[in-house]
């Protein structure tokens, strides 16, 4: 499958008059597919309804919890409330478990999803309670380093939209599949300087 061309999204998206001041002050994309998508997918779950700040905080304590080693077996051995006492609610405590669990049964081999689609990744994983779409959204970009993703839900997306383009109301999810079109084939690399537009110096 395709990955992100951070080069070709760069001359690309810079010559888009409304990217360009965003793309000068962040330089080349820097997104890159992941090295244990077991730990991206529970980083995922764990950024659900949460500020990113907060999100990378609960995933730097499960980190530290499992000495930089996020495995489903070591997960399965951790207790639900041993995950809570970190911050992470119940229900995604939940969700991770059930993750790990389908993985030590052979039910999730993360290994076969570099050969599906992103359509067939989606259906693969919303599968499990607790992964809906936004999930699967953000588990092709960080992740799998899809490059034609758009996160047409996501809150920050929409807001840097109605930012960037001076929208009086943050733009529905069809209003974003429609501004988003202007940059393909880059929609992932756009998304991250869309992302990078919302963070403060």
């Amino acid at each position: 499958m395709d990955i992100i061309q951070a080069e070709e999204a760069y001359i690309q998206l810079g010559a888009d008059p409304k990217l360009s001041p965003i793309i000068e002050k962040w330089g080349k994309c820097k997104l890159k597919r992941g090295e244990n998508y077991f730990f991206e997918l529970c980083r995922s779950i764990m950024a659900q309804q949460i500020s990113t700040k907060v999100a990378q905080k609960l995933q730097q304590r499960m980190e530290e919890l499992f000495d930089g080693d996020v495995s489903a077996e070591k997960v399965l051995k951790t207790p639900v409330e041993e995950l809570q006492s970190i911050g992470i609610s119940r229900r995604k405590t939940e969700t991770i478990h059930a993750i790990a669990s389908l993985c030590q049964g052979d039910s999730l081999l993360f290994h076969q999803i570099d050969e599906m689609t992103d359509q067939e990744v989606s259906a693969y994983l919303t599968r499990i309670k607790g992964v809906g779409a936004w999930t699967v959204t953000m588990f092709l970009i960080f992740a799998l380093n899809r490059p034609r993703v758009i996160p047409s839900g996501d809150f920050g997306i929409r807001k840097a939209l109605q930012n960037l383009f001076g929208l009086q109301n943050l733009p529905s999810p069809q209003q974003v599949e429609e501004l988003y079109r202007v940059w393909a084939p880059h929609e992932s690399a756009a998304s991250w300087y869309l992302w990078r537009s919302l963070e403060n110096d």
